[in-house]
């Protein structure tokens, strides 16, 4: 028989009476649910090899090996060699085994267990006393002080025969339906309001537990039941206790599993019923801890913020890192700007919960090329992680750093106009000529009458505003359509797709039209997909972002921009 992967508690003890193999029993039983033997000892006939899988009460599987033939016995056939050698010298090697383990052994040597009556010990231990080796006096003797207990009338051999036989009889068949449940768990079906047929729960039951066989190293023991019964409604909650033998890691998915098998399989009570379920609450027991939906929910739960007050450090991670990524954010930051890379967005995405995955999406503006500035970044993320996941002492991992960098593009002109835009020195001074000329022109053709030439000039002058205006248009709206474009990939919750920019330039102003397409990322859930934002928040969000950068880019270039139609596409 298999045994599980355990050192023995006692190992070659040699045993020559009931009494000193019942006290190796005992001694395993009080650190235990349960005990595995592993007996060696020979006769006229041969050598034997036994070994006996025992609970608190009786025998639950047996099996004997003659050395010399290689016959294997089991069962019964095994049972009887071992009363026959009782009494006799034995090497005996002893296990215990918690309730775990000696499921686990039941389970790993069923066919041995079904074919093994299931022997009460204390008749295993008397059984010598009729057998052959009865004519050696110690073990007579030491058998005569134990009948006067139980059956003071009956001193003599032929009495204390048929002595053990009623018992084996008589107990044997009640033993027999305890294995249930080692091979098929419990299922309690409690019904208050009303009836419904209880075939639809154990139907319901199969179905759990045909998903719990496969999950690696699960076992359920237990299905609960508490229905209360309405017209055509069932209102339900469902418990399920079992235990498992794997990792934390193996336990957290069987609680999930099973959690989403739940509400999976409770149609089959509409099918086989005709009543609709409706599941109030649902419970599950592994190893004693208990977990709900809502507290796998609330553990994976992410928070997305910003880490600054200016918002241009934003953070996506489960709640309860966030401390230790958020300084981790600012500190990559500082570490960046410090290298010569100004920061103008970054947002971290970090995924997992027990290893984690960093994913960096930035916009930045470097005199340096986009390759150096990448490698740069990944550089001082990847050191920053790995010191990290030092101090959690979890594994995180770079899994993909994208940067986006920004060239400034300077106005063509430097002048000076009347709208005070900045100019070198030598053009204010030859604007400045200018208009002075235009001044004494206009007021020479005023002394003389003359009107006509005025609105030459002011035509002229308006010409060279518009050229000058021009000339700071074009790359302020080409730097515009690249800020908005970076920007909007770092929009939280949505995969941005497409954006198309017009403008029209209506005197000094520009007016822009603005449209932009992204896809929802629905955050997956225990029973289906769902979100905690609105798209209304999100379209707002979006919006924002998009101001501040026309704000943005309207101050640097000196152009007046005005936003005059968005359109956000959110599917």
């Amino acid at each position: 028989m298999q045994l599980p992967d355990k050192s023995p508690l006692l190992e070659n003890m040699v045993v020559t009476s009931a009494e000193e193999l019942a006290g190796l029993i005992q001694r395993a039983l009080s650190q235990g649910n349960g005990a595995f033997l592993k007996i060696f000892t020979k006769d006229a006939k041969g050598k034997y090899y036994v070994t006996v899988l025992l609970d608190r009460s009786k025998v639950l599987a047996a099996e004997c090996l003659v050395l010399d033939t290689k016959q294997n016995l089991s069962g019964e056939e095994a049972i009887r060699m071992l009363k026959s050698f009782i009494g006799k010298p034995m090497v005996v090697d002893v296990y215990p085994l918690d309730e775990l383990e000696l499921k686990l052994s039941v389970a790993d040597n069923v066919d041995v267990y079904a074919q093994t009556p299931k022997t009460p010990l204390e008749e295993l231990l008397k059984a010598h006393e009729g057998g052959p080796p009865s004519g050696e006096k110690k073990p007579v003797e030491e058998k005569e002080p134990e009948l006067p207990k139980k059956e003071p009338p009956s001193a003599t051999s032929t009495s204390t025969t048929p002595t053990p036989r009623p018992p084996a009889v008589v107990e044997t068949p009640a033993e027999k339906p305890k294995p249930a449940p080692f091979g098929k768990p419990e299922v309690i079906i409690k019904m208050s309001g009303g009836k419904m047929p209880e075939k639809a729960f154990h139907v319901y039951a199969e179905d759990l537990l045909k998903e719990a066989k496969r999950i690696r190293g699960l076992t359920i023991n237990r299905i609960e039941f508490d229905a209360n019964v309405g017209d055509g409604v069932v209102y339900l909650n469902v418990h399920i206790y079992g235990n498992s033998t794997g990792g934390s890691r193996d336990i957290e998915i069987a609680e999930k599993r099973m959690l989403h098998a739940v509400s999976k399989y409770a149609p089959v009570l509409l099918r086989e019923a005709e009543i609709k379920p409706i599941i109030r609450d649902v419970s599950v027991i592994i190893d004693g801890q208990e977990v709900r939906p809502q507290e796998i929910v609330d553990k994976d739960k992410k928070k997305t913020a910003n880490v600054t007050k200016d918002g241009k450090i934003v953070l996506s991670v489960l709640e309860d890192v966030w401390p230790y990524f958020s300084a981790f954010a600012r500190t990559v930051v500082a570490e960046i700007e410090s290298a010569g890379i100004k920061v103008d967005k970054a947002h971290f995405d970090i995924k997992g919960r027990r290893e984690f995955e960093i994913n960096l999406s930035m916009v930045a503006e470097a005199k340096m090329a986009e390759d150096e500035v990448q490698r740069v970044v990944r550089d001082v993320v990847g050191r920053h992680a790995r010191e990290l996941g030092r101090t959690l002492n979890r594994y995180i991992t770079v899994h993909n750093v994208e940067v986006k960098t920004i060239t400034k593009t300077a106005p063509s002109t430097t002048t000076r106009i009347s709208d005070g835009v900045e100019a070198s020195s030598k053009a204010a001074e030859i604007l400045a000529k200018k208009e002075l000329l235009e001044k004494e022109v206009e007021q020479l053709l005023k002394q003389a009458g003359i009107d006509e030439l005025s609105t030459l000039t002011e035509e002229k002058k308006k010409e060279s505003e518009e050229t000058v205006l021009k000339s700071r248009i074009e790359p302020a709206i080409e730097t515009l359509k690249n800020r908005v474009h970076a920007e909007l990939k770092l929009v939280p919750r949505v995969t941005f797709k497409w954006l198309k920019l017009n403008h029209e330039v209506k005197g000094s102003t520009v007016y822009v039209d603005i449209e932009a397409s992204f896809l929802r990322e629905n955050v997956g859930g225990l029973f289906g997909s769902f979100s905690g934002i609105s798209d209304e928040k999100i379209k707002r969000d979006i919006t924002s972002t998009i101001q501040r950068v026309i704000k943005d880019v309207s101050r640097e270039y000196g152009v007046n921009m005005n936003l005059k139609r968005l359109s956000v596409i959110l599917r």
